[in-house]
């Protein structure tokens, strides 16, 4: 689980069954962490991304192309390890400087699908704190679909691609790690959700 230092609250994660599926429980306070497992994988033998969510609660005035709303219900991040040297000379510092900081393995490269409140499925956008990070909306609340347990599947190598197509041309990187989470830190408000099993899978 990792947390910043200038957030105090944070979300809190545990096991649990939930109508029989047994999955992580992600409830967000004013809070904000991420769950962030290592782990590397070749896109090219396991391009497809599996898992389930479910989402009970959203962030009340959430906004995602504002700092002040940057909170969501449920999100699922892909971090892949991008050599730097695809990188602008601009792009490149910003990611050493933020792992010199942070000391942290900062990804050059991430997406994320979510689960949000206001956009409409389909929409990508960048995080408002880092165009690193690409954002595609997979639900919405405006569909009343909340309280049930939805399945997905992507397509890492085309969503990779489309977040991040000049970059893509010399391949697909590897990953690095998969993360996933919920916050509520810049709203004040409250979320609940669940994850279920994530599986990196051949077509």
């Amino acid at each position: 689980v990792i947390t910043l230092p200038q957030i105090p609250r944070h979300t809190r994660y545990e096991i649990v069954t939930v109508d029989g599926l047994r999955g992580v429980r992600a409830e967000a306070d004013g809070s904000y962490a991420n769950v962030v497992h290592p782990l590397r994988a070749d896109v090219s033998t396991t391009p497809v991304l599996r898992w389930s969510w479910r989402v009970d609660r959203f962030p009340e005035a959430s906004d995602l192309t504002r700092k002040a709303g940057d909170d969501v219900a449920a999100k699922v991040c892909v971090l892949f390890d991008l050599p730097l040297d695809r990188l602008g000379l601009i792009d490149r510092l910003k990611i050493e400087l933020g792992r010199r900081l942070f000391r942290l393995d900062l990804p050059a490269a991430t997406v994320c699908y979510l689960w949000e409140r206001t956009l409409a499925p389909g929409t990508w956008l960048p995080n408002v704190y880092t165009d690193r990070v690409r954002m595609l909306v997979l639900r919405s609340a405006a569909i009343g679909e909340q309280g049930r347990w939805f399945d997905e599947r992507r397509d890492l190598r085309a969503d990779f691609t489309r977040a991040f197509g000049d970059e893509a041309a010399a391949g697909v990187p590897p990953i690095s790690a998969i993360a996933f989470a919920s916050d509520a830190d810049n709203t004040g408000s409250s979320v609940l959700a669940y994850f279920g099993d994530m599986l990196l899978a051949p077509e």
